[in-house]
């Protein structure tokens, strides 16, 4: 089975070893840009986790171990871009897929998706894929 990753499943996979387990087994892809975006989440904003009782905490890496850790992953994943020529042909046809504004990522993550022929493409945010990937699935 060959996976993509979404930035969002990736997060979850720094937060849950179950998900981080998925990269055991099949192929896995991914765009150069999941590096900068879990970067720039995971050492500003972080995401909001449970504690052992249940209360909510923040999680945020210090930059040393974001980079650590991304080293790890994308250790076990082959990254995947779109060409000038079909990043332009894509743009062409963004009006015709219903994509404007910054809905673009997730046009863009669907096409590397569907060029690195990845049988399913894993994310948090389901709904943004919605008309554009028919492989979407939760982590």
């Amino acid at each position: 089975m060959r996976t993509y990753w979404d930035t969002s499943a990736a997060i979850n996979a720094a937060i849950s070893p179950e998900v981080f387990s998925r990269l055991e087994s099949g192929e896995h892809v991914a765009r150069l840009h999941l590096l900068a975006e879990f970067f720039a989440t995971m050492t500003g904003r972080g995401v909001e986790i449970k504690d052992e009782a249940g209360n909510s905490d923040r999680m945020v890496f210090t930059q040393d171990d974001c980079a650590a850790w991304l080293k790890i992953f994308a250790a076990k994943v082959k990254f995947v871009e779109l060409t000038r020529e079909e990043a332009l042909n894509a743009l062409a046809k963004a009006h015709s897929r219903g994509v404007q504004g910054a809905r673009v990522y997730d046009y863009w993550h669907a096409l590397v998706s569907e060029k690195a022929k990845a049988d399913e493409l894993i994310t948090r945010n389901t709904r943004h894929f919605q008309d554009l990937a028919p492989n979407v699935v939760w982590p």
